[in-house]
């Protein structure tokens, strides 16, 4: 009996192999074997936040958070959203204090025009138009605590501990809910709607991929997973 894979990252693995996409399949491998659980993950990202920080990089550091708030954060409870949106805030004012620091106001006036739609018409954004040109901005409210080493570091531990909860809530992926089913029961595979809700979970794979040399077939991510689970099945014999 021909092996068939039970997790989400075999499934990957098998996809990416089947299409010829050597070079996001080198990748894929390469992003796996550094991530190990769930913690490290969490680690890596709020690394590369106080790095994109420290860089003056507003680019990378707003689009880590609109990737945590469609992939992780839009599952929360109102509650949990608004929490979110709070840590957000306080990473951009970080963000604005670093650059001030450093005396990089091309920085400050550059998040200003690329947040607008966060900033503009915000009561909770208003003081902070004024900030880069406040000399006592230090020792005075409501950004006194940025500068504040202790509230920092409880800002990252509670951010880091609001993140590994968060990501433990979500939702699995069509594919991997697949994949479980799969792994729990696979005569009934030939029953599964493989609908285009499965397909979305490769787009981005698809798109970063090489092309496929001409001449080799490339099955669809269907027919793979059909042929995949079908080898499962127990054969039926004749005598």
């Amino acid at each position: 009996m021909s092996h068939v894979p039970t997790s989400t990252e075999e499934i990957v693995r098998d996809y990416l192999a089947a299409r010829s996409m050597v070079t996001t399949l080198k990748a894929f491998e390469h992003e796996c074997s550094f991530v190990k659980d769930a913690n490290y993950q969490v680690d890596r990202c709020i690394d590369e936040m106080t790095e994109a920080i420290d860089k003056h990089d507003v680019d990378t550091l707003c689009a880590m958070w609109e990737s945590w708030n469609a992939r992780v954060f839009h599952s929360l409870d109102a509650e949990g959203i608004k929490q979110a949106q709070g840590y957000e805030a306080s990473a951009y004012r970080l963000f604005l204090v670093r650059c001030v620091q450093k005396k990089n106001m091309a920085k400050c006036n550059e998040f200003f025009r690329k947040m607008s739609s966060l900033t503009l018409n915000n009561p909770q954004w208003t003081d902070w138009f004024s900030f880069p040109y406040n000399h006592h901005a230090k020792d005075s409210e409501p950004f006194r605590k940025y500068f504040d080493k202790t509230w920092i570091e409880i800002y990252y531990v509670s951010l880091h501990n609001f993140l590994s909860t968060s990501i433990a809530s979500v939702s699995p992926s069509v594919i991997g809910t697949i994949v479980e089913g799969i792994a729990r029961d696979p005569i009934r595979t030939d029953q599964m709607d493989f609908d285009d809700d499965l397909i979305d979970d490769f787009a981005v794979i698809a798109q970063c991929s090489a092309p496929v040399k001409r001449g080799h077939s490339k099955p669809s991510l269907r027919t793979l997973l059909k042929s995949l689970t079908s080898s499962k099945k127990p054969s039926s014999s004749t005598d």
